[in-house]
């Protein structure tokens, strides 16, 4: 019965989720749903849901269940181009005590770094920001919510056009953007992984047994290896189809034009206005538009950012010693400049593509030593 009720948190319908909800954190207080006996009194504050692609397709009250579990002390949800999640995380982390937070993710573009790769690779110009610590959707009729439905609207414009150039060249495997895409998200706000998804399926519901034939002679690899990765490693084989179709150079890759994104300036106006706080993203350091961390952290500032939001995982867990060497080093460049100036640093793993962990490895050498930065800089989004 228990299993039942945290499988049923993720169920799309909204109504069922909260009584789910309701009736485990009853279970909790009773003592009949208990916490791990390893306790982690960590962070993670960048953790995406179902509303915009997770990969064990959890909703914002499983994964605020899954915190409180392991005990973290502040987690937090985020979707890229809605606050879908926003609500439930803040109603999931009150009944379940759990400091817990909801935000928004978006590629805008920066005009003054428009001939610059920021934090989106091989992508000038195009930089990934949030806002976070939102307590409320804002009214839809209202600037705020006119302008953040505005901001999925440019997003699903952008997938729409993907799907009709991957239809154009795949031909064979044509996906209906209603029919086949929009059903994976409860809030009809699909990405890529989505998009993905939807083309693997389809191509095993019309071509049968000639897929993997249909796959390795796009991808130009061996029927075996296709069959394989598609039937045991599904996930590796999205992430091979999103990187040969979607991705820079593939044939549904949407190069970055401005008319195609938010403005970085009209995100942080509009963040404000709503509530919540612009929190910048850092990559990883590889960059030319990150290659400075002072001279970055000084626009951004300028600019009216006041929390940063990295994804440490990228930087030290590399298998190559040469990578991780340089991007642990990096890592270590840009905390010391935020440390420097004083600007809030917290962490997440995303959870949006399949093997990152729920939360960061904060025994490890690397991120031991930044744990009490990371959760002292929590405390801008939850005073105290």
């Amino acid at each position: 019965m228990i299993e039942e009720l945290i499988d049923a948190l993720s169920d799309f319908n909204e109504e069922t989720r909260r009584k789910c909800l309701e009736k485990i954190s009853g279970l909790i207080k009773e003592g009949n749903i208990q916490r791990n006996s390893d306790l982690k009194p960590w962070i993670n504050l960048h953790i995406h849901t179902f509303h915009s692609y997770n990969y064990n397709n959890w909703s914002p009250s499983r994964i605020i269940f899954e915190g409180w579990k392991v005990g973290l002390k502040y987690i937090g949800t985020v979707d890229f181009d809605t606050l879908a999640a926003v609500e439930e995380t803040g109603i999931a982390g009150k009944l379940l005590g759990i400091g817990a937070v909801g935000g928004l993710e978006s590629r805008v573009f920066i005009d003054e770094m428009k001939d610059v790769v920021i934090n989106s690779p091989q992508e000038p110009g195009i930089y990934y920001l949030c806002g976070k610590g939102f307590t409320e959707c804002p009214d839809e009729n209202s600037d705020t919510g006119k302008f953040f439905q505005h901001i999925k609207e440019i997003a699903q414009g952008r997938n729409k056009k993907v799907i009709e150039k991957l239809n154009i060249y795949l031909k064979d495997v044509v996906v209906d953007y209603e029919r086949d895409v929009l059903p994976l998200t409860p809030s009809e706000n699909p990405t890529e992984r989505h998009i993905i998804e939807a083309y693997q399926r389809r191509s095993e519901e019309v071509l049968g047994e000639k897929v993997d034939i249909f796959w390795a002679d796009i991808l130009k690899m061996d029927v075996d290896r296709i069959m394989e990765t598609r039937i045991n490693r599904r996930a590796d084989f999205q992430e091979l189809l999103r990187k040969a179709l979607i991705k820079y150079g593939g044939p549904g890759y949407m190069p970055p034009e401005r008319k195609n994104f938010p403005s970085f300036d009209d995100m942080i106006k509009m963040t404000e206005k709503a509530g919540g706080i612009p929190t910048g993203t850092w990559l990883d350091g590889t960059n030319l538009g990150e290659e400075n961390p002072e001279q970055l952290l000084e626009f951004l500032k300028g600019k009216g950012i006041k929390v940063i939001t990295i994804i440490p995982d990228r930087n030290y867990n590399i298998k190559d010693d040469k990578e991780r060497e340089l991007k642990v080093r990096k890592l270590d460049e840009f905390m010391s400049a935020c440390q420097k100036i004083d600007m809030p640093v917290v962490c997440g793993t995303e959870m949006n593509k399949y093997g990152q962990p729920f939360v960061d490895n904060f025994t490890s050498p690397v991120l031991k030593r930044y744990l009490s930065y990371f959760l002292s800089s929590a405390k801008v989004f939850f005073n105290n």
